[in-house]
Formats: structure tokens, C-alpha cells, sequence
């Protein structure tokens, strides 16, 4: 079972894994291995601790076998911008529908907050779940280039999706 929460600090870490290791298993074979390893590498910081307390959201994963509940992906709203940032799934749970699961939970959240339209940017690998998922076609993305603040330049996918009403996403098999 899946269920999404409000992250805190306590989570940064495994968000900070996550991030890590979704980058490295999904974008392997999209991007430069050297860019790869500049776009992950280091430990994680304070400022990163501060932004998962504050904004991030995380997707737990229990099950009958173990009630222990842990966390296997992250996702970000970014209000100001109606940008949705750092949806990041575990490697071993990649196409098991946990990204759909966090990326529902974000729009039904953003629509409630009165944003019609919410963007963000794709790494390549991730731009056919996005379209799967509604986002991007005609008038609807664009490419572009993502800087990183490490210095590296990824190209990218800027992807749109008109939000409408659903019912609010909480918990998923």
C-alpha cells in the first residue's frame, strides 16, 4: 500500500537517497555519465534538509507482510511557480506506480490552491511518463536546458498540464 505525507526533516535523507539513485538508474543512458556523477555526488546538506521540511511531500510503501512504512518517493510542489519539482521514485519500485500515485496527489493539491495550469521540467528519461500522465503535446512543452547549480547543462523537456477536478488521492494499492 502507498500512502503520501507531508515529509519533515526526519525524511531528508531518504529523500536525499532517493533523489540519488533515481537519478543515477533513470537518467543512466540519457546523459553523460560524468554529468551523472556532478549532478550526485556530495552529502546532503542543510539547505536541501530545510527545503524537504518545508515543501516536499513522500510516498510510504507498507504492505500486509511488514507494517513498517518506507519512504520510496518525494515530490515537491513549488507554489509560487505552479511548478511541480523533485518527483523522485526508488529504483526498485520504478513502474509500480508510485510516481503516478505522488504526481496525482500534487495537481489535486494545486488545483485546490486555485493553480489551473502547473508546470515542470522533465529530464528526457521521465518525458513519456509525463505525457502518459497527461502533460506535454501540442502548444504543451517545449525543449530547453536545464542549469544545474553544480555547473552542468542537461537538456530537458518543459511540459505543461491543464489541471480539472478529481477527487483527492490518498492512499493506493
Amino acid at each position: 500500500m502507498i500512502t503520501i505525507r507531508k515529509a519533515t526533516k526526519a525524511d531528508a535523507q531518504a529523500c536525499w537517497d532517493i533523489r540519488n539513485a533515481a537519478i543515477n538508474k533513470g537518467c543512466d543512458g540519457f546523459y553523460d555519465a560524468g554529468d551523472l556523477i556532478i549532478w550526485t555526488e556530495g552529502e546532503l546538506t542543510e539547505q536541501f534538509s530545510r527545503i524537504v521540511d518545508a515543501h516536499f511531500y513522500v510516498a510510504e510503501q507498507s504492505s500486509d507482510a511488514s507494517p513498517l512504512k518506507r519512504v520510496v518517493g518525494t515530490a515537491m510542489l513549488d507554489e509560487p511557480y505552479a511548478q511541480l519539482e523533485a518527483l523522485f521514485v526508488s529504483p526498485d519500485v520504478m513502474g509500480l506506480g508510485v510516481g503516478k500515485v505522488l504526481l496525482q496527489y500534487i495537481e489535486t493539491m494545486a488545483f485546490n490552491q486555485g493553480i489551473a495550469q502547473l508546470r515542470l521540467e522533465s529530464t528526457l528519461n521521465a518525458v513519456d511518463f509525463y505525457r502518459h500522465c497527461g502533460f506535454g503535446g501540442e502548444g504543451l512543452e517545449e525543449e530547453s536546458i536545464y542549469c544545474s547549480p553544480r555547473g552542468i547543462a542537461l537538456e530537458c523537456m518543459v511540459m505543461y498540464k491543464n489541471l480539472v477536478r478529481r477527487k483527492p488521492v490518498q492512499n493506493a494499492d
